[in-house]
């Protein structure tokens, strides 16, 4: 909506800008994510469903987030806990 982010999917990366979009299929295992790596605030908006027995993999981190898990839930794929990073920078508020 404002500014840039990288889409970084296992094909890569892409620069996104004001007015593109990018879209998975529910099930599609290509871990993805935005980054900013730009020294300017971006704007972005998400959208998505998330029933109650959803689960998510993380392919790129090999991380496992169980139907209705919380972070300190988060496993690996082999089972063992993933370490809780915390956030790595503020929320920035609405408005």
């Amino acid at each position: 909506m404002s500014g840039e982010v990288t889409l970084v999917t296992d094909a890569g990366a892409e620069l996104l800008g004001p007015g593109d979009a990018a879209g998975f299929k529910a099930g599609d295992p290509d871990g993805h994510c935005l980054q900013n790596r730009s020294d300017r605030d971006a704007l972005v908006l998400e959208v998505g469903t998330r029933l109650p027995d959803d689960g998510a993999h993380y392919s790129d981190i090999d991380m496992v987030a169980p139907p209705g898990g919380k972070p300190a839930m988060y496993t690996r794929r082999d089972g063992t806990p993933y370490p809780d990073q915390g956030r790595r920078s503020k929320p920035v508020p609405p408005g």
